[in-house]
């Protein structure tokens, strides 16, 4: 299963950052192997509707559980 973390760092060490649509980061782990990748949150600079557009990213990515 893959989990979305909105991240404030590039590793899995970083803290969680409590703004899932201006986070820096989206770190997208894969819990069945450990894997992970990290995105940059393109969005988080958007006007209006980073938190929309960044639910649409994480969905892409086929990430189940967010947080």
């Amino acid at each position: 299963m893959k989990v979305a973390v909105s991240s404030a760092g590039k590793d899995l060490d970083s803290q969680i950052d409590p703004r899932f649509g201006r986070c820096a980061y989206f770190i997208i782990v894969d819990t069945d192997t450990m894997d992970y990748e990290v995105f940059d949150n393109k969005n988080m600079n958007l006007g209006g509707g980073a938190g929309i557009q960044s639910a649409q990213f994480v969905a892409s990515k086929d990430a189940k559980v967010v947080i």
